[in-house]
């Protein structure tokens, strides 16, 4: 499925590719792919340094900075459309540039991915504190810390 994806977008690609050659000349549409791909790199670190400072910024404050993350992720998949030739890779990789589109985008690919996860209900759950202790065979609390084997044949705990 994903194979026939890439080769449909491979295809349509080619298509915008001679549709805009047809209109403006060959020379042009390949100087105008040339010049998209070149500077999408500069592009995506503008707009990646705005990223990166809105995650310093919330990992400053103490903050898990899931949203940025998520941002940054969309910012990487439009750069890398802008980076390969194509007119339809070029302008979808450009939109993902905008912010307001990429939260957009974020937003339609949470709600869908969230359809598609199963929940799972579990009739109970049991906490366990990783910070409690080993509690002995009669329920006593151990004495002193814990004694473990020094060797092989060792099972005096010494």
């Amino acid at each position: 499925m994903f194979f026939l994806g890439v080769l449909l977008f491979v295809g349509a690609e080619i298509v915008s590719f001679v549709v805009v050659a047809e209109r403006i000349g060959f020379l042009w549409a390949l100087a105008i792919l040339i010049v998209v791909s070149a500077l999408g790199p500069f592009i995506v670190r503008r707009v990646g340094v705005g990223v990166l400072a809105h995650t310093q910024e919330r990992l400053a404050l103490g903050e898990v900075p899931t949203w940025e993350l998520l941002d940054g992720l969309v910012v990487l998949m439009g750069g890398v459309l802008i980076c390969v030739p194509g007119f339809i890779g070029d302008a979808l990789g450009l939109l993902l540039m905008i912010g307001p589109l990429r939260r957009l985008v974020i937003r339609v690919a949470g709600h869908r991915l969230a359809r598609r996860v199963q929940t799972i209900h579990i009739p109970s759950w049991r906490v366990i504190d990783a910070r409690s202790r080993a509690m002995r065979d009669d329920s006593s609390p151990p004495s002193g810390p814990p004694r473990w084997p020094l060797g092989p044949g060792d099972d005096t705990g010494r």
